[in-house]
């Protein structure tokens, strides 16, 4: 289904916002954060960094997140941080993903230059006077590229034609980087004690894991779908509705069978954000990309996963069925892809690495089920089965 957004483009104010002013008191687990706490740890980083002597106030201003809300600290100084703050009671596994996104953060920030956010502190517990774990990092003055310009009732994601060509190079000059970061093992980027970086395990399917085989064979025993039937067989077509089930209750064992007879690529394997979506994306009002943020989901990951920035990513033909709506054509979309291969393969030759990224996004059968996993876990409805 293919439903075009209509409207212009370009409104008067091209720099919307994502911030929004919020009843603290009535958020649930936020009421328990000790604000006053947090300023004052801000002001204790800021003094241990750079020897400010501050004060610090927190804006009325939230972003709220899935998993995070994120509230500005405006310095004395001038300056700006946030804090980041999960949602959720801690447990293992949420503050397991506070401390990758953080090692991965540093990571990039070490050997690229990719631009994401400095982090300054983080405390990943729920003991500390603050009473949540939280990250601080720096304030990116900008907003979001979906929710510039109008954001979605505007442009319905579409970037505007004037600037995506600079966007996209801009992206492929930030995929390239993250393909350079190569670890031997499969899984989450961990930095240990000494300053180096190893590879654990990933939330939900284990690890890590020496070859893509071993790790295709956790994620489908693992993997779990996450939608549930009520919501399919209210979103899905009737006359469909049973094929899309039975088709995502098979897709992890086919893709089980279809490792198993594939031969997968060997490592090194590279770093991937798989959340590259346009609201992830930090720009100003000229699409200049000042930052990728939330990390929290990066892995290392085989090959097979690595697809093209999602704005480039299409449905595959053989989930056709699906609820999904695509402001462009696909005949476009597949004309920037290429484009944007092209970008990522004079990227390769420039800072002289090898072309295993730019011929694993020319690999359109490999695109199709590389994109169909990451639809899969952010719980796209169609059928998958259709693809192997």
């Amino acid at each position: 289904m293919t439903v075009e957004v209509e409207g212009p483009i370009f409104v008067d104010d091209p720099f919307g916002s994502n911030w929004v002013m919020l009843d603290c008191a009535a958020e649930g687990l936020l009421a328990a954060i000790d604000w006053k706490a947090l300023e004052e740890y801000a002001i204790t980083v800021k003094l241990k960094n750079y020897g400010h002597h501050v004060t610090c106030d927190l804006s009325s201003d939230i972003s709220m997140g899935g998993r995070n809300v994120v509230r500005r600290l405006d310095f004395s100084d001038g300056t700006s941080w946030i804090a980041r703050i999960q949602r959720q009671e801690p447990t293992p596994e949420t503050l397991y993903r506070l401390v990758r996104e953080v090692s991965t953060l540093h990571l990039a920030r070490e050997r690229t230059s990719i631009p994401v956010p400095e982090v300054f502190a983080f405390e990943a517990n729920g003991t500390n006077p603050v009473g949540v774990a939280f990250t601080i990092m720096d304030y990116i003055p900008g907003n979001s590229a979906m929710h510039s310009f109008g954001g979605w009732p505007a442009h319905g994601g579409r970037t505007p034609q004037i600037f995506k060509k600079k966007f996209h190079a801009q992206m492929a000059e930030i995929q390239v980087g993250m393909a350079s970061i190569r670890f031997q093992q499969i899984g989450s980027i961990i930095k240990l004690s000494d300053g180096t970086y190893s590879v654990g395990p990933i939330p939900g399917i284990g690890g890590p894991f020496k070859t893509a085989a071993d790790f295709f064979k956790a994620w489908s025993t693992k993997a779990q779908f996450p939608v549930n039937e009520e919501v399919i067989r209210e979103w899905a077509p009737p006359d469909m509705v049973d094929n899309i089930l039975s088709s995502i209750q098979a897709f992890p064992s086919r893709l089980k069978r279809f490792a198993k007879s594939h031969r997968c690529q060997d490592g090194p394997f590279p770093l991937f954000h798989g959340d590259l979506f346009k609201s992830n994306i930090i720009i100003d009002s000229n699409y200049n990309v000042l930052s990728v943020i939330d990390w929290e989901d990066a892995i290392v990951a085989p090959w097979e996963m690595i697809e093209c920035i999602k704005d480039l990513c299409i449905v595959p033909s053989g989930m056709s069925d699906t609820q999904y709506c695509e402001g462009e054509t696909a005949k476009q979309i597949f004309a920037d892809r290429k484009r944007y291969i092209r970008m990522v393969r004079q990227l390769e030759k420039k800072h002289e690495r090898d072309s295993r990224l730019s011929k694993t996004l020319s690999n359109e059968r490999g695109q199709s089920m590389a994109h169909a996993m990451w639809m899969f876990l952010g719980g796209r409805i169609g059928s998958f089965t259709n693809l192997l």
